[in-house]
């Protein structure tokens, strides 16, 4: 049995039987590294942000509202080392916003889309201090996880996380001039 309880390997002999012609020495596999490993290797969605306003344009001095969606889901993975089915259960649990103008922002929620009516400050935004042709804004999103060997019920934590570079979106942020119309 390994330090963490886990069954690596296990025979039976009973009274009488003849010694194993050859004994095998017993191998630890630590499975949290395993699945540590697999987690590392598993497909993770990539977070695409979104902006708004849409369309590829925003204004200086008004906050440019950031999101992204990126939702907790279970994978089945194989542990072939140890020919061990477990499932993994992934969330987000941080965002690293990069705004394109050298600053970023880190969150524990992937945002909201305004709606009429929201409070801007349930929301995620970035305020531009000047103008630009095009700046590329991307979130990177760190994913963390437990699991569980299936069949069994109960859950374990994943010691580690990993995180996905977001897809970047150009972004100009235009200098609005008031004018007066009748």
């Amino acid at each position: 049995m390994a330090e963490n309880g886990d069954v690596i390997d296990q025979y039976t002999q009973c009274p009488g039987d003849p010694e194993p012609a050859e004994t095998t020495p017993t191998q630890t596999v630590d499975i949290p590294a395993e699945v540590l490993n697999a987690f590392k290797r598993v497909a993770l969605p990539q977070s695409t942000i979104n902006v708004q306003p849409p369309g590829g344009e925003t204004l200086v001095n008004l906050p440019t509202i950031l999101s992204t969606s990126a939702e907790r889901h279970q994978i089945p993975v194989r542990l072939e080392r140890v020919n061990v089915d477990v499932l993994l259960e992934v969330w987000p649990s941080r965002f690293v916003w990069h705004h394109g103008d050298d600053t970023s922002q880190e969150t524990a929620e992937p945002g909201k889309a305004w709606t009429e009516g929201a409070d801007v400050g349930d929301l995620i935004t970035h305020t531009y201090a000047k103008t630009s042709e095009g700046l590329d804004l991307s979130v990177d999103t760190t994913w963390s996880a437990q699991f569980r060997v299936v069949g069994q019920p109960n859950w374990r934590p994943v010691d580690g996380t990993v995180t996905i570079d977001g897809t970047p979106v150009t972004v100009a942020v235009l200098d609005a001039k008031p004018q007066l119309v009748r």
